[in-house]
């Protein structure tokens, strides 16, 4: 859940400075970090890959706040 929320507030920053294609290579970092760790030490399963798309959606939905408060901003 710590880590959800670490990862919400990176996507809120993410948000409000850079464009889409920034999300997207924050996602695919994530995941080519998080998925060979899992494997190696053995933990990979039905669960990691619901934590994973949980961790995605916490990345995303950050960045969907920031966007739109990036929005509001701009004249």
């Amino acid at each position: 859940m710590i880590i959800a929320a670490i990862l919400f507030l990176i996507g809120i920053l993410i948000g409000l400075t850079c464009n889409f294609l920034a999300i997207i290579a924050a996602s695919l970092a994530m995941t080519l970090v998080m998925v060979p760790l899992w494997l190696v030490r053995g933990e990979f399963g039905f669960f990691s890959v619901l934590v994973w798309v949980g961790y995605l959606f916490a990345l995303q939905s950050g960045f969907l706040v920031g966007g739109y408060v990036r929005t509001q901003d701009d004249p």
